[in-house]
């Protein structure tokens, strides 16, 4: 949360990768999703200014090669709308997504066909439209998207941990994506999908901080003019108040009422939501790697906060801490069955858990000695952390204790494996 991008409130928290045990915080690169779409927007409106791009020309005039029925027809400013009158196909066809296919087959495959609507008389959101403002983007500067991308925003605005992202590329600092199932409340891998295929409509990456740099150039115009910044945040009533890279409508928190430019993205289980309130320069950016958060909900009640507007909380219940006393529970030679997938045969080993001291704890684990391990007895369970290793790998190893049985996960990055395991106290 940011006034006039000085930062009020920064914060991350949660698991970054859920396998491990990594944590996030406020340095951690998220997927933003569709924000990706306001980049692109800030691209077109750069050759705009620059006089290479006329906003009311036909896709034809810089994609010559583009087959579908609308290459005549179809403005620069109708794809900036959603107002193309292409099939929403991307929207109903997750297989598009399934399969790697470059920007030039999938407009060929799924967004040259015939219009659904006149152009420019109504919105409809999809990909395909900013798909193919990329393809005219890398027509118009004879270069890559990212190459573009990177050249006219990502390093004059020194936006060093923003990048354009593919399913090849291994990104430090990457948040995994996770779904959540609300009737066994528990978290599963995100759905497999090609990055790549969203291409200028969703293929991007960022922190909030370097998101933050990318909201102050744009409302202070460093990256555009402000003729040309008005232009961009100029609604569009009769097409749900769109604007060039944003939605911009009046909102109110509280007694407060102002002008505010939102944009969201969503692909799975990763979410991105950025809100700036125009007459009072306020900024919310929050990140999602799971979609078991409404940070909808959660970003309105930060610009309530900041905007000083009464705010309804949520009641937690407090939880009992658990004492050094239950501690002694989970001391003792636990027998735990490491086998690679249910249907393999048993592979019992034991775990040690032994002199526990406070909140310390050595033991041995699978033959191996240890020290240094954690416990947390803060929650309804209690849970436990702690590594080995031998002279070629490290492993980490996380789980918790319950009902008399104990449950965690082992992973070795040198090795490359994750391994789930159970068991119970020996007798």
């Amino acid at each position: 949360m940011a006034t006039d991008g000085k930062i009020e409130y920064l914060n991350g928290a949660g698991l970054a990768n859920r396998q491990n045990g990594t944590t996030l915080t406020s340095k951690s690169k998220f997927r933003i999703c569709s924000i990706t779409k306001t980049f692109t927007a800030v691209l077109i409106m750069q050759f705009y200014e620059q006089g290479k791009i006329d906003l009311n020309a036909p896709v034809s005039r810089y994609f010559p090669e583009y087959k579908g029925e609308g290459k005549d027809k179809i403005t620069i400013d109708q794809l900036l709308t959603y107002s193309s009158g292409l099939d929403d196909l991307d929207q109903r066809e997750e297989a598009i997504y399934r399969s790697q296919m470059s920007p030039d087959t999938l407009i060929a495959k799924y967004f040259s066909g015939k219009l659904v609507s006149e152009p420019g008389k109504k919105f409809s959101y999809k990909n395909a439209d900013f798909i193919i403002l990329g393809k005219i983007i890398e027509k118009i500067a004879g270069k890559s998207f990212a190459v573009v991308l990177d050249e006219n925003i990502l390093q004059p605005l020194q936006m060093t941990n923003t990048g354009y992202l593919r399913n090849g590329d291994i990104v430090g600092g990457l948040a995994n994506g996770y779904l959540f199932d609300k009737t066994t409340k528990t978290f599963r891998n995100d759905d497999p999908f090609w990055i790549d295929n969203f291409y200028a409509a969703g293929a991007m990456y960022s922190t909030v901080e370097d998101l933050l740099k990318f909201d102050s150039a744009i409302f202070n115009n460093k990256i555009l003019s402000k003729k040309t910044i008005d232009l961009m945040l100029v609604p569009r009533p009769e097409l749900y108040s769109v604007g060039y890279g944003f939605w911009i409508s009046p909102v109110q928190f509280g007694a407060i009422k102002t002008r505010a430019a939102d944009r969201q993205g969503e692909i799975s289980g990763n979410k991105a939501s950025w809100i700036h309130l125009i007459d009072q320069k306020k900024t919310v950016i929050i990140f999602s790697n799971s979609d078991a958060t409404d940070i909808n909900e959660m970003r309105e009640k930060l610009v309530s906060a900041s905007l000083e507007q009464p705010i309804n909380l949520p009641q937690f219940q407090k939880v009992q801490v658990v004492n050094n006393k239950n501690f002694n529970q989970i001391q003792g030679t636990w027998e735990i069955d490491l086998r690679p997938t249910p249907a393999a045969e048993p592979y019992l080993k034991e775990f040690v858990i032994s002199n526990i001291i406070d909140k310390n704890f050595s033991g041995i684990f699978y033959g191996s000695e240890f020290t240094g391990g954690q416990i947390n007895g803060s929650w309804e369970r209690i849970y436990f952390a702690f590594t080995t290793g031998d002279k070629d790998s490290s492993y980490f190893h996380s789980g918790y204790v319950e009902d008399g049985k104990i449950h965690g996960i082992s992973y070795s990055p040198d090795r490359k494996f994750i391994t789930p395991w159970s068991g119970k106290k020996k007798e």
